[in-house]
């Protein structure tokens, strides 16, 4: 039987959950999935935890950014280009919620909305990398559940 090679030019990179009480949610998730967590304790991370399994990264757990911002896990996108990412991004219609910005030495990021409002981020990495998925207790799966489907097809 013929085998097919598909390339992925924006595969997902990363996972995280913003919660408004991160430590309960590590506890919940270490316990439910056996992840190993470890929160940075340099405070530019604002209390950010990596969650790990057999020492690989598979998720982050982060106290939310701003009261309105809401519980919620989010995707990331790699990128060879965040600022070039954005750009397109707006081009297409969506929003830049968050410009290109550096996290630490860690990678560059961007928040970006399409034009239906749903988010999605961006991840250029540095020295984070390597995230482990589609095995057991780690990201099998993402999808995107949109009411504007007709304008979020073009955009993506």
């Amino acid at each position: 039987m013929p085998e097919t090679t598909t390339a992925t030019a924006h595969k997902l990179s990363w996972v995280e959950l913003s919660s408004p009480d991160a430590a309960a949610s590590r506890d919940f998730y270490s316990k439910l999935f056996g992840w190993d967590i470890e929160v940075n304790p340099d405070p530019q991370y604002g209390g950010y935890a990596l969650a790990r399994i057999s020492g690989a990264d598979v998720a982050g757990i982060g106290p939310k950014q701003s009261p309105e911002a809401p519980t919620a896990w989010g995707i990331y996108v790699d990128t060879d280009d965040v600022d070039d990412l954005a750009k397109k991004a707006q081009d297409a219609g969506g929003t830049v919620l968050a410009p290109p910005f550096d996290v630490g030495d860690q990678g560059r990021m961007a928040v970006f909305a399409d034009p239906t409002g749903a988010v999605i981020s961006a991840w250029q990495a540095a020295q984070m990398r390597n995230f482990k998925s589609n095995e057991p207790n780690t990201l099998g799966w993402a999808e995107l559940n949109s009411r504007g489907l007709e304008r979020a097809i073009p955009f993506y």
